[in-house]
């Protein structure tokens, strides 16, 4: 009996379909940014959800069959930093955007 060697190796399909889903889920990003039509943007905002979740599934099999190598643990400092530092920034981008939404409005009065 002659068995042929497949091509491609579960782990290489498999690591395929992972760069496929966050390549999706960046597309599907952009489109729910992008949608100025509610019931558009909800259906972006599931098909996102959708995909995120596939793909944390899709990970975890391969992390639980060693195919995929992740970086080293982030110290709790440098991530605790970071997140300061993004809340500070939303918070700024939110003062921004509320300022400018009131620019120009009548005042009571």
């Amino acid at each position: 009996m002659n068995q042929q060697t497949p091509v491609l190796q579960d782990q290489d399909i498999v690591y395929t379909f992972l760069a496929d889903l966050k390549r999706t889920a960046r597309e599907y990003t952009t489109a729910v940014t992008e949608s100025n039509c509610p019931a558009v943007r909800q259906m972006f905002e599931q098909l996102l959800q959708s995909t995120l979740k596939l793909q944390d599934q899709t990970y975890q099999l391969m992390a639980q069959h060693g195919w995929y190598n992740t970086s080293s643990p982030a110290v709790n400092q440098e991530i605790t930093k970071q997140m300061q530092t993004y809340q500070q920034t939303q918070m700024q981008t939110n003062q921004l955007i509320q300022q400018n939404l009131n620019f120009g409005q009548p005042t009571s009065g």
